[in-house]
């Protein structure tokens, strides 16, 4: 039965490759009964690529496509608010260009979006496993949300909002390394808002091959984290129950605390991403205290 809600599914693209393709093809099989639309978010400079682009939507002509060139400012936080500014939809559903959607992805999404607000689906792992790194990471949605200090958030490769709660947060900030699904997720949290979990929206996940890149990767989450702490704090103040001071200047160790994700098995693998993650939490907490800090960083979409 329909909600008489629309929807656009917004998705990013910097590489057009054959994940992207991949992806296209996913979507253009999805199941949902009802009209629906799709931004294709190019953000590349590469004029070539943003026309590979044009020719495979325009070669899946039963996708309600549009394309928005995002390449004045690279990076995915930005080509998700670029995206988001042009959608029609009432609910905006995320995912990546190098994953694939369930078929009936979009019809979880609507589903659960009528009766939540914000919406994180499930990542699933096994199907775009490389077999050589099972193990190397926790699971991305352990049944639930994933949760940082015990805080939960929404992954921008798996999430639906409603478009007006959006504009309320102000989009992805575009000044962080990394995590701004964390930050997005806390300015819900802030706003009062709660975070939903809906196992039945589905995305095949897909994780970057190779040790450096996973190590490279989690480089970046770890300073993306520790800019978040430093220049927001924990949502309302709070975790696990407990009221918690915001940190000074002489205690801005305590910003480095770990997260605690359990892994099925421990190795040496697991102690490099580990370590990563603790040098980007280093290097990113210092860049934090050479420049200035603001409490909120929410940028209008753009």
């Amino acid at each position: 039965m329909s909600n008489s809600k629309s929807i656009s599914v917004v998705m990013p693209v910097g590489n057009v490759d054959g994940n992207l393709v991949q992806q296209l093809d996913a979507l253009s099989s999805q199941t949902h009964p009802e009209h629906w639309q799709l931004v294709v978010s190019v953000n590349t400079p590469n004029r070539q690529n943003r026309q590979r682009v044009s020719s495979l939507l325009a070669n899946r002509p039963n996708l309600n496509a549009i394309l928005v060139d995002s390449s004045d400012h690279l990076g995915a936080s930005h080509a998700r608010n670029a995206g988001a500014a042009v959608a029609e939809g009432d609910y905006l559903l995320f995912c990546d260009g190098d994953d694939i959607v369930d078929p009936r992805w979009v019809t979880a999404m609507d589903q659960a979006l009528a009766r939540a607000d914000a919406v994180g689906g499930h990542l699933e792992e096994e199907r775009l496993m490389i077999d050589s790194q099972q193990g190397w990471r926790p699971l991305a949605t352990p049944c639930a949300l994933p949760r940082f200090l015990g805080f939960p958030y929404l992954i921008t490769a798996n999430m639906g909002i409603r478009a007006d709660l959006f504009a309320e947060v102000g989009g992805f900030d575009t000044t962080l390394t990394r995590g701004e699904d964390i930050a997005f997720s806390w300015d819900l949290l802030n706003l009062g808002h709660k975070l939903h979990y809906y196992e039945d929206a589905v995305v095949h996940y897909r994780h970057r091959k190779g040790l450096w890149s996973m190590m490279h990767q989690h480089y970046l989450y770890g300073r993306g984290l520790s800019e978040i702490l430093a220049r927001r704090g924990l949502p309302s103040g709070q975790i696990a129950g407990r009221v918690v001071p915001k940190p000074s200047k002489r205690s801005r160790l305590a910003l480095l605390k770990p997260n605690g994700q359990s892994v099925i098995k421990r190795s040496p693998v697991h102690y490099l991403r580990r370590g990563s993650i603790a040098v980007g939490r280093v290097v990113g907490l210092r860049s934090t205290t050479t420049r200035p800090r603001a409490d909120q960083l929410s940028l209008p979409l753009t």
